[in-house]
């Protein structure tokens, strides 16, 4: 996937070029059957989920995490929602990414 950021904007979001298309924040696309969305100025995997699985990809996302912060402290920048969504408004009513699913972890 040959994605490039362009045009940030003052109010932090931006515009992401992908196949001859500009893309906003939080705009969805699908390429080869997965889904994909416009997070942080990036084109992120995005996942759509509903009760056991919504439960188990955050309980993954959050294990990994979890094993990632015992191994080398991370400089990574997670944006934080202005508004903070009801997980299954997040990830089951619409799309989300692995990003996402991490800000509903215990410990984030």
């Amino acid at each position: 996937m040959d994605c490039e950021t362009i045009l940030p904007s003052p109010n932090d979001n931006c515009t992401v070029e992908y196949d001859g298309h500009l893309l906003e924040e939080d705009q969805v696309i699908e390429k080869k059957g997965k889904l994909y969305k416009v997070e942080d100025c990036a084109l992120q995997r995005a996942y759509n989920a509903c009760v056991m699985y919504l439960l188990q990809m955050v309980s993954i996302a959050c294990d990994v995490i979890q094993n990632e912060k015992h191994k080398v402290p991370s400089k990574r920048r997670v944006r934080k929602s202005l508004r903070r969504k009801l997980l299954t408004e997040a990830c089951c009513e619409t799309l989300c990414t692995v990003a996402e699913m991490i800000r509903y972890c215990p410990s984030h």
